[in-house]
């Protein structure tokens, strides 16, 4: 497997598993250093004049599908279901 490919294979990985926790204390504004913060799930956020706020997170189910279609086109077959579950399970996110 190329360096590109298991590249994304990781990207994907970090948004189909990620947590929404520090995106969401960044939208309450509970602050913190945002260095720290895992936010590689936010995928836009706004702050209206009205002090609204509004965040989109990444769609981790199409990461998921992306994921399994990658496994698939790698293992040359349809049924790598199982297989990507266990490399799934042996991985820690």
């Amino acid at each position: 497997m190329d360096k590109e490919r298991e590249k994304l294979r990781r990207q994907l990985r970090r948004l189909a598993f990620c947590r929404p926790n520090d995106g969401i204390r960044v939208a309450l504004g509970e602050g913190g250093d945002l260095r720290r913060m895992r936010l590689e799930g936010v995928s836009e956020f706004k702050r209206g004049a009205g002090g609204a706020v509004e965040i989109r997170f990444f769609d981790r189910v199409k990461a998921m599908e992306l994921l399994l279609a990658l496994e698939r086109e790698e293992q040359g077959s349809q049924d790598g279901v199982g297989e990507f579950l266990r490399s799934l399970a042996e991985e820690e996110l």
